[in-house]
Parts: structure tokens; sequence; C-alpha cells
């Protein structure tokens, strides 16, 4: 029992493990911290069937046996709260939800009024307000007719943890026992609680309600364990494990509204390699990252903007250990992404409506310091694009695409995400839109040739790049310029058209074929008329690199990357609307 490793295991697949595992982790973080002088760390690994909590110093005896108490979470108080309550409570255990929430609220609305950043700093909210906030869903305390007060589930755990402080110890032996091995048996160590706090005299329950805040796959309904009778209930479970999973929510859990309704998304990291203290730095330049949105962008962003602040942590000097763990890996070596719950508002409760697990980019390894600043770029340029497509006003399809090449690491959904994307890109400046941009491709060769290698000689090729070019100023290019003031036209839809054309190899040699002749017909015709040349003429050569490589990698994958490198900005047109730049470009 007195160890350096310990186990909870993944008894539900949700959040509710995890919450469990870093709950256990910030437990036996708070006893080394209390015995060991220097540096100490917890990290949490994921083992498959479990996950194992490594301590940098294993247990000892008299440590547990003398470890002084440890209020790990706060009790939320409003005003319902009873008094007397309050009064067992050492007043910095105890917070004011009202109050939090109205700083919060000044917060906004200085943000709204664009404050000072003097300001905002002062009035900004406490970190673990949206987790305040969440559980405040859930209903807080409250009073019946006649007085009596009620406490709410989360408060009536902390309060329990709170009440037994003498036993503090017996508590943490319990703890151990259960998570000493996997596969710990739960209703045997209960018991064992249970008998040993009936020979101290306590008068405790053993059990608590599960919750869904910490359970989103277990609720009330009708449950029972035998099919002997079938009772509306709740589900019960040891309150030990209830309270550890109130504390590690705030160390994994980012809840959110859904933009424009009073639905919430939960999000909760998944730990696979993780020191505790790394992790909750991370988490909390998370937290300031991530602001409510709609429901698909908001999961795309989650994904990105953690990425971001892993890089940004992995980068400061004082972790170089962790950038040295860092090479030849990528963020999802560390944590896996995230568990996602949806809560659907039902007025004064929420249900959960769905479960999902969304993955941290898995297209990065990082080599060298370098690498983190490329991928920065990478993902700052995706962000930009994502923040510009509106959910509610017909970018729903286009977003699904890019979450599902992000969280699955389907190449296909992206080239369907970069067809799609096109003709709305051309769209959205046809409506003078200029901020909404394409890839650029040098951040695309980064993307595809760092994560698909085989894919590289396809970049390469000369014929491939001046095709791509020629997609490019055939469509985006005029239409940075305007119709008016454009020699050339612009080419609707030469996306989609190649796109259903790359089913089969023939079809899309005849599609380019054409593409091409009207192409460089177009360029004799405006030479002819202003006796200028602004673009070059696809050669004989491109034509037959092509060819090579539709024959080698096949129709679809060729096509696919043109349509992206086609629809995409090279950084050398920076001021691409700028006659003159484009003239100097081409000739």
């Amino acid at each position: 029992m007195y160890q350096d490793a310990y186990y909870v295991d993944k008894r539900t697949g949700t959040f509710g493990d995890v919450f469990l595992a870093y709950g256990l982790a910030t437990l036996l973080d708070s006893v080394l911290a209390s015995f060991v002088e220097g540096d100490h760390w917890v990290r949490i690994r994921d083992d498959g069937a479990y996950y194992a909590i490594e301590l940098s110093h294993p247990l000892q005896k008299e440590w547990v046996d003398k470890a002084p108490f440890q209020a790990l979470v706060p009790y939320l108080k409003n005003d319902a709260t009873d008094p007397r309550v309050t009064q067992t409570i050492p007043s910095n255990g105890i917070v004011d939800y009202e109050a939090e929430r109205e700083r919060y609220q000044q917060y906004r609305q200085a943000v709204k009024q664009k404050a000072p950043t003097e300001t905002l700093a002062q009035q900004k909210p406490h970190p673990d307000f949206q987790v305040w906030d969440w559980i405040r869903s859930e209903r807080l305390d409250y009073k019946k007719k006649g007085g009596q007060y009620v406490r709410c589930p989360y408060n009536d755990l902390v309060w329990r943890w709170q009440s037994l402080d003498p036993y503090f110890a017996e508590n943490l032996r319990h703890i151990l026992m259960l998570c000493a091995a996997p596969d710990g048996d739960v209703e045997a160590v209960e018991t064992a609680w249970r008998k040993r706090m009936k020979e101290l005299g306590v008068k405790v329950k053993s059990d608590a309600t599960l919750l869904q805040l910490f359970n989103p796959s277990q609720g009330k309904g009708l449950n029972e364990p035998k099919a002997s009778r079938l009772e509306m209930g709740n589900i019960k479970s040891f309150w030990l494990l209830e309270y550890l999973k109130a504390v590690g929510m705030y160390h994994c859990a980012v809840p959110r509204r859904v933009q424009g309704t009073d639905d919430r998304k939960t999000y909760a990291l998944a730990p696979v390699n993780m020191r505790l203290g790394i992790n909750d730095a991370v988490l909390a330049a998370f937290q300031d990252a991530l602001w409510n949105d709609t429901a698909v962008r908001m999961d795309i962003l989650a994904a990105l903007r953690y990425t971001t602040c892993f890089l940004d942590y992995c980068q400061a000097a004082k972790e170089a250990d962790l950038m040295a763990e860092l090479f030849g890996q990528g963020p999802e070596d560390f944590v896996a992404g995230m568990h996602v719950t949806y809560y659907k508002s039902l007025g004064q409760a929420s249900a959960v409506m769905n479960l999902s697990f969304i993955e941290l980019p898995r297209w990065m390894r990082v080599e060298s310091p370098n690498d983190v600043i490329l991928y920065k770029e990478v993902i700052e340029e995706h962000e930009n694009i994502i923040r510009n497509i509106d959910e509610d006003k017909g970018g729903y399809d286009l977003l699904v695409y890019y979450r599902d090449f992000l969280s699955g690491g389907k190449w296909k959904a992206f080239f369907d995400f970069t067809a799609d994307y096109g003709p709305f890109l051309m769209r959205e400046l046809d409506r003078e839109h200029h901020w909404v941009r394409p890839f650029t491709t040098k951040n695309l060769e980064v993307l595809i040739m760092k994560s698909n290698e085989p894919l590289a000689p396809i970049l390469e090729s000369p014929g491939f790049r001046n095709i791509a070019e020629a997609i490019r100023r055939s469509t985006i290019t005029p239409q940075y310029r305007g119709r008016s003031k454009s020699e050339y036209d612009i080419r609707y839809g030469l996306g989609q058209e190649l796109k259903r054309k790359s089913l089969y190899n023939d079809e899309f040699i005849v599609a380019l074929g054409d593409f091409m002749q009207s192409y460089n017909a177009e360029n004799a015709r405006v030479y002819e008329k202003t006796g200028k040349q602004y673009r070059r003429n696809i050669l004989t050569t491109d034509v037959e690199d092509v060819v090579r490589l539709v024959d080698k990698y096949g129709a679809t994958t060729v096509g696919n990357l043109l349509i992206a490198f086609g629809y995409a900005r090279d950084p050398r047109e920076e001021g691409l609307a700028s006659d003159q730049t484009v003239r100097e470009l081409t000739n």
C-alpha cells in the first residue's frame, strides 16, 4: 500500500475516470508537498485499462499517519446556504458564488466597452469561475418549504470531507488501499471504511449520489443491478471516490456555454503521460484561450488552442526537460485529446445529450525547436481560417469536415474541406470580406510534407506547382483584384469540377487538359489585347509531370492536392490585390 505508483481503473470510459485520476494525483501531490523537501512531482500515465499515478518519492506509512488535513476544493456559498455549515468551514475554503458571478459580469461588460488593459487585469474573474458556474447550473444550496436547508450534492461532498477533518489519515489510508493495484475492490474498501468509522464512533454515510457533472453516463433513472425489481432512483457510489472526482474536475475540466443557447459543453483533458504541475500550468493558459463559441467550431478551437498552449509551454526555457521529452513525439503523446460532454438545458436542469472525444492534432512530430515554431504558425493559420467560418450561416459542413480531419486524422476529410473552402472563400471575397483568408502554400507544405512524406514528390514536382499556380491565378488572384480590374476571367466552380472528375484518372486528365488549353488561350487573348503577359503559360513539360504523377499516385490524390494548393496563397504574393505585385511576379 505504501509505494510509488497507484492506479485508477477506467470503469466508465467517460471523463469521470479522468476526474478520479486527477483527484487522486492532487491528493498524493499534497501529501508529498507536506513531507518532501525540494523537488517532487506526480505523473499521470495512461496504461490502457487504467491510469497509473506515479510519484517521485514512494509514500511512507509515517507520512500517511501524520498527513495534515488537506481541503482540496471550496464550498460554494449562496444566499440559501445554512450559516451553521459555513461556520464549520475555514473562510478560505468557502467561495461566495454570487460575488464571483458579479465580478465575472463586470469583466464581460468591461471587455465589451474595450476597457484599458489595467482595468481588465483588475477585474479578471477567478480562473475557476467557469467550473463554479457549471456546478451552479445544477442548483446550489436551497431552502425547502418550512425553512429546511438543503445542500447541493457537490457541497455535501465538500462538507463531509471537511467535517471528517480529524479522520483524514483514515480516509487517505482507505483511498490508498483501493488504488494500490488495478481493479481495486470498491465494495470491500467501502465496507472496511464504514466498519472503521463505526469503531471510531463516527456516524456518517459511506455512499453518495453519482452526479452527472462527474459521471455523464450515469444519472437518475430506472437502475437496478438485478431484474428482481425496477424503481426510479439515483445511483450510489463510495463517497470518497466522488469527492476525488470533484477535486480532479478543477485540474482538467473546461466547461463552456454553447453560443446563443443555454446549453453547455464540458471539455476534459485525457492525459497520456503528463506531470500534474505541467498540466496545471498549461490548463491555466488554455482556460484563458478558450471562450464560448458555437458547438462544432468550439470543438475545433479547443483542440487547436490547447495544442498552442502546450507548445508555448514547451518553448519556455525553464521547461527544457519537457522540450527534450517532446523531441520525436507530438503533443498527443502527452495529452490524447479531450472528452466532450454536451449538456442540453431543460430550464432548471440539464441533460446529457452527447458524449464524444476530440483528439489533439496527430500530424505533428517535433524533431527540433524550430519545428515547434513551424507548427505554431500552421495552427495559427488554421485557427484564423476556422474562426471566420460561421457555423450558422452555411459553414456547418465545412467545420464538420475540418473537425473530422483534426480529431480523426482523416486526410480525406481535410481534402473535402479544402475543396469546399475554395468556393466559400471566393464567395466571401466577392462580398469584400477580405478578413477571410486562404491557406498559404508554405504552411500547407509543412502540414503535408511533415506528416505525409510519401506525398512529398508530388509537391516537389515543377509541373504540379506550375499548374497549381495556374489554378490560383484563375480563381483567387483575380478575385482579390476585383472583377473590373482583372484582365482575366474568374473561374468559378473550377475546384468542384476538378474534384468531381478526380474519381477516374482519364476523366481527370481530360478536365485538366481542358483547363490548361483555355488558360493558355486566355493568356494569348490578353497579350494580343494589351501587349503584356501577366501570367506564365502552362508548358508541355508541366502536363507531362502531372500525367506521370496521376499514373503513380492516382487522380484523386493529385487532384486533391492541386485543389488545396490552387486555392492557397503563395507567401510571395503579400498584397495580392496589388496589380503591380501581380505583374512583377508574372513577368
